[in-house]
């Protein structure tokens, strides 16, 4: 089964810190990158939520937010630091200063804790404890994203089912036009002759050998063989889909197109060239939808 490119999941844990929601959405891309943006500088835990994506995602640009948000009787994910031989350090100096210049006034601690350095907030070294929530929300998310591009490739392998149908009655219509391409280019050629040669009858086996050199190098058959077994081919594809799905089912449209524009070269009939146009016209309408396809 196909599955889109593009998609979105999010899930939500409670946490003693809070809720955790996972976000992630994916957009098409020609190969597998995920970025992530953790939570309150949690970076660390950011190579262990890209290792949960292996195997599950194969192709697209993945972005993945994680917000956490906390509430009063919850435990803070923060860390408050005061750096007491700093804060010595500045109000030693301070007053040497005051000293020196004669500056009256009062420091106050509001002002203290205001310089660099003295206050340092940062996170509590609790990966492993808050990875066990981020992990659960991150895997549900994961399945809703994966379960959204699944319906979006069952809707463009309907879409393509619907397409391939076009170009397989396109086909059978030019195989039918192509058995009476033959007849007509001898009554033409025959009608043509008559006409020079004012009604003398043309000469059966030079009109023969024309016909043969004209069916020979018109010969369609071939071509309308493979164009067929590449319809069947493209359906395999998408119902044995697994990895690299898109690619297989671009290189088999560029195989129908490449046969459909031999078939166009070929024929002089406008009944054939008609059918061609219509199957090229389908063909690059699937292959822009490809480009979604993981």
């Amino acid at each position: 089964m196909i599955r889109s490119m593009t998609g979105f999941g999010k899930s939500s844990e409670k946490s003693p810190y809070g809720k955790i929601t996972v976000e992630i959405k994916s957009l098409n891309y020609k190969h597998l990158s995920v970025t992530c943006n953790p939570f309150n500088g949690f970076f660390l835990l950011e190579q262990k939520i890209k290792k949960l994506f292996d195997g599950k995602i194969f192709r697209g640009k993945v972005f993945v937010r994680i917000t956490a948000e906390g509430k009063g009787g919850e435990k803070s994910l923060q860390k408050i630091e005061v750096n007491e031989n700093i804060a010595r350090e500045y109000l030693r100096k301070i007053k040497k200063v005051q000293k020196k210049l004669g500056v009256n006034g009062e420091i106050q601690i509001q002002d203290l804790i205001g310089f660099s350095g003295v206050v340092e907030s940062g996170v509590h070294k609790k990966e492993e404890q808050i990875w066990s929530y981020v992990k659960k929300a991150t895997e549900k998310a994961l399945d809703k994203l994966i379960t959204y591009r699944k319906s979006e490739g069952a809707r463009l392998t309907k879409d393509f089912n619907n397409r391939l149908r076009k170009i397989g009655k396109n086909v059978r219509q030019i195989k039918e036009y192509g058995k009476h391409g033959v007849a007509e280019y001898r009554r033409k050629l025959a009608r043509s002759i008559r006409d020079i040669a004012k009604n003398v009858e043309p000469d059966k086996t030079r009109l023969e050998t024309e016909v043969a050199l004209f069916s020979r190098n018109c010969d369609i058959a071939e071509e309308i063989t493979r164009l067929k077994g590449h319809l069947v081919a493209y359906k395999d594809a998408m119902a044995k889909a697994k990895t690299d799905a898109g690619k297989k089912l671009d290189f088999i449209a560029q195989e129908m197109q490449r046969e459909a524009n031999t078939i166009g070269a070929k024929s002089g009939n406008f009944r054939i060239s008609k059918a061609v146009i219509e199957i090229k016209s389908e063909i690059e309408k699937m292959r822009e939808q490809i480009k979604n396809i993981e």
